[in-house]
């Protein structure tokens, strides 16, 4: 097995559609892919001058950097003279393997679909040997929805617990205090009942902040909204609702009841909680002291994951109150909380209906779901003894979920320095290309 040290064909395709000005956010190169990342397969990498014709040649061809909907336009625009997407001598080699890269990205849809199925069947490539990856763990079930199945797919593994190791370090070392960090008492003196860090604009985070304004739940929160112009915010959450009411998932008094909450949400959008870098809105570090301070502060961290439909895609949000030693509540793709449990993590149950939350795909359901419990928890907090009985209970999920991400993290920087094969065993989608025949 060789995998090829090539120039990203797919920058040439877009220059060729003239495109150059979607390159910035392209990978120039195959290494920069997901496999390119892994230390562990610097062995593997062949130049493409020294690449032996009769052995098996991994192609990376890398679509990161744009939207799924805009590169099936490209395609369907200039797909006619698209020789430079698959190269003549990657079509003249005796055994390819084209993986098409998408690691970046966890949102699957027809248009990523049916794109991969016609360039297989527009430049004849064998359907056993091409390959489509991107961060959705349940990519394989959506494409047998897709229909478009003459190609294959696997979740490129690339969101565990390694993805917070930054920010766990920073804690264990600066601001742990195992003797107060499951301390009951400190949490009876939090100051928020709940955090709920909304950065990127996506249409259920809006409309969780409006619920929560509805239900007075701000005044209880240490929240944070996207910071885009509110009208963007508005039509873009009006466009979701529309494709959800298309396709039979919310009704139009769901509709009704989401435009209320956009309104409610308006005359004080936005919300801020934090200075945002890059790093820390992805909570790969924390930010200022008065922010890390506030942080702490919060009895429960509500998580808007990046998407709340059936994309199963669990990002690196949902690690940050298991590092954070906070119990959570996650607004979500379908089946996020079954994920966890697989893990082996604690999803505390007892605060919110998870089965629920896993199989409703109607968004709004799950909003008012979630903002009905904490106006139940924020009863709760005035209750000494139930909060106490509560906290009891929480704390051994909490000691759990933390010793548990300590031992997986371990696992994982252990295995990464031991070799391909035990590396593989912690992020076995990886190795489907490396042993196709």
């Amino acid at each position: 097995m060789q995998l090829v040290d090539i120039d990203n064909p797919f920058v040439n395709f877009l220059a060729s559609c003239g495109q150059k000005h979607l390159l910035s956010n392209v990978p120039s190169h195959a290494k920069q892919s997901v496999y390119g990342q892994c230390r562990q397969l610097d062995q593997y990498w062949t130049s493409q001058e020294k690449v032996h014709p009769n052995v098996k040649a991994i192609f990376v061809i890398s679509l990161d950097g744009i939207g799924s909907k805009e590169l099936y336009q490209l395609w369907e625009k200039h797909k006619y003279n698209s020789k430079h997407l698959i190269p003549k001598y990657i079509i003249d080699h005796e055994l390819p393997v084209i993986l098409f890269d998408n690691s970046a990205e966890g949102f699957c849809d027809d248009h990523i679909f049916k794109f991969i199925s016609q360039v297989v069947h527009h430049f004849c490539l064998d359907p056993d040997n091409t390959f489509y990856c991107n961060s959705s763990y349940n990519i394989q079930d959506m494409q047998q929805e897709s229909g478009y199945t003459n190609f294959k797919t696997f979740c490129s593994n690339n969101f565990l617990e390694d993805s917070m190791a930054e920010l766990f370090d920073s804690i264990q070392y600066d601001y742990v205090d195992n003797n107060k960090l499951f301390n009951i008492e400190t949490n009876l003196q939090k100051q928020f009942l709940f955090s709920c860090l909304n950065n990127a604009p996506k249409y259920h985070r809006a409309l969780l902040l409006g619920c929560m304004i509805k239900n007075d739940l701000i005044q209880y929160g240490y929240v944070s909204s996207p910071s885009v112009p509110f009208e963007e915010l508005y039509k873009k959450t009006i466009l979701e609702l529309s494709i959800d009411l298309e396709h039979n998932i919310i009704s139009k008094e769901d509709v009704k009841q989401s435009i209320e909450w956009l309104d409610l949400l308006q005359p004080v959008y936005p919300l801020e909680a934090d200075v945002r870098t890059d790093d820390i809105v992805h909570m790969k570090q924390f930010g200022d002291n008065n922010f890390i301070q506030n942080m702490m502060n919060c009895d429960i961290q509500v998580i808007t994951e990046t998407f709340s439909n059936n994309n199963l895609f669990v990002s690196e949000k949902v690690f940050k109150p298991i590092v954070m030693c906070q119990p959570f509540i996650v607004l979500g793709s379908t089946h996020t909380y079954r994920h966890l449990e697989n893990l082996g993590y604690k999803t505390f149950d007892y605060l919110v209906d998870t089965k629920k939350l896993d199989i409703t795909r109607n968004v709004i359901d799950k909003i008012s779901l979630i903002c009905d419990i904490l106006c139940k928890l924020q009863e709760i907090k005035q209750n000494p003894v139930e909060w106490n009985q509560l906290n009891d209970r929480i704390s051994v999920d909490l000691i759990h979920n933390y010793n548990h991400f300590v031992e997986r993290l371990h696992k994982i920087k252990t295995n990464s320095t031991l070799g391909v094969h035990e590396f593989l065993e912690i992020r076995p989608g990886y190795k489907l290309p490396l042993t196709t025949k």
